[in-house]
């Protein structure tokens, strides 16, 4: 018994370099782990709002291609153009906000219920 701990002592004097890297790294993650965790803590930090950017790619005959830019956000939204203009809107609603148009004459015109919207017409978006 005394043989066999005798080996154990001189394999942890022989590796005592890898021993000891070891645990410093250990001691260093768990360190750093709990500084995170007391700093989100103390803060009160909160996860970022999930964004989600689209690059629409629109080809019309009378003019070249055209990237648009779109951001979604965590629900999904209906991108519209104003048909005859360079105006491009991720939703809507914000199409309805900037123009000044009610929202449901909006969504009455992209659906084809009504023709346009004060002279207006408005069309959907799709994913490239």
């Amino acid at each position: 018994m005394n043989e066999k701990l005798e080996r154990i002592k001189n394999h942890i004097y022989d590796n005592r370099k890898v021993y000891l890297a070891a645990t410093v790294g250990v001691v260093v993650g768990v360190v750093t782990v709990l500084v995170v965790i007391a700093i989100k803590s103390k803060t009160g930090f909160e996860s970022p709002e999930i964004v989600q950017k689209i690059n629409q790619i629109a080809w019309r005959p009378e003019n070249n291609q055209v990237v648009i830019n779109l951001i979604e956000r965590s629900t999904p939204s209906k991108p519209v153009h104003l048909v005859g203009t360079n105006l491009y809107w991720s939703s809507l609603s914000e199409a309805a906000r900037e123009t000044g148009y009610e929202l449901s004459l909006i969504s009455k015109n992209v659906n084809g219920h009504i023709p346009d919207v004060k002279g207006n017409v408005f069309e959907l978006l799709e994913h490239a």
